[in-house]
């Protein structure tokens, strides 16, 4: 195969057909035929190739390079990408490391590939079903949850893929919520969840980095709860950062394409959807600070300054 690669005409060369490519290796002239056919479509695939009526050359200098680099992988034996089994794809661009891994290698591949043809086929379809909770928040409004998916490196609405022992959507909507929430854990008697509308969305996944249809149920919590617990990896954001599209939060991006299209699809959109729960949520000193961190360093720096200067007056 090494041979193979380092036969391919340069592109100051005139081009060849492929099993004539293959003269000299042993092949009987349908095997060179099927494996030059086989060979020049996997590289035109990568576009190094020029192939018109049946002959191939490399189409640009750089290309040739490639190809030579590419026998030099295959006679070593040692692969050009590694770590299929990589956790996320993560956020790109990437480092060199990072670039040549699996999972992120093949998310640029379809990243690339949806961009050239918005109909291409997606390799997975999976069933997800995403939860708003909708609540006052004290001092700072109306608010809805969003969960922080550190495989992706995104956040989302609580919510989570259908399993196979899964019998609903409605009962991945419940499990998700018992599994995000500290200590929730769902009673038909106070909470209830409302179906909303469904969304289909195509993409790239962030954590394998094919192409996936993502089949999405939309509930709401409605509860008569005065106060639901939210973990480190939640926050509470308003409705028109939720449905930016470009909004980010603590630096990481906002997974909300299927949102935005139920928004679309609702008669008052988002905004008109009634609150999930009774009492105005209470925030930690850590939410504070991750809101509004220079005012809360601001007014620090001024505490300790009254303080240092009452010990000063009174030392004087």
């Amino acid at each position: 195969m090494a041979e193979l690669l380092r036969r391919l005409p340069p592109p100051g060369e005139g081009p060849l057909p492929m099993a004539s490519i293959c003269d000299g290796m042993g092949l009987a002239p349908e095997q060179a035929e099927t494996v030059g056919h086989v060979l020049a479509t996997l590289l035109h695939a990568f576009g190094v190739l020029a192939v018109k009526d049946h002959q191939v050359k490399a189409n640009h200098l750089t290309s040739s390079l490639f190809l030579r680099s590419l026998a030099e992988y295959v006679d070593t034996g040692e692969p050009i990408l590694g770590n299929w089994a990589r956790a996320r794809v993560g956020e790109p661009p990437y480092l060199v490391q990072e670039a040549l891994t699996g999972p992120q290698f093949l998310y640029l591949m379809e990243h690339q590939r949806a961009r050239l043809n918005p109909q291409s086929r997606p390799l997975r379809h999976v069933r997800v079903a995403q939860v708003l909770v909708k609540a006052r928040l004290r001092g700072h409004g109306t608010n809805f949850l969003i969960m922080y998916d550190s495989a992706a490196n995104q956040y989302q609405l609580p919510g989570g893929r259908m399993r196979p022992a899964d019998p609903s959507m409605r009962d991945v909507a419940m499990r998700e919520l018992e599994e995000e929430l500290p200590r929730f854990v769902f009673d038909s008697r106070t909470d209830q969840l409302v179906e909303l509308g469904t969304a289909e969305i195509t993409q790239p996944s962030r954590t394998l980095g094919a192409l996936t249809t993502y089949d999405i149920a939309f509930f709401q919590l409605r509860s008569s709860r005065a106060q639901l617990l939210a973990g480190p990896d939640a926050r509470w954001v308003k409705p028109e950062i939720i449905l930016e599209e470009s909004a980010q939060v603590n630096r990481a991006s906002l997974n909300m394409d299927g949102l935005r299209q139920l928004h679309d699809s609702l008669p008052q959109g988002i905004g008109a959807l009634p609150l999930s729960l009774m009492g105005v949520q209470r925030r930690t000193l850590r939410d504070i600070v991750k809101d509004r961190p220079w005012e809360f360093y601001g007014i620090v720096i001024g505490v300790l300054g009254i303080i240092i200067s009452i010990i000063l007056f009174f030392l004087g």
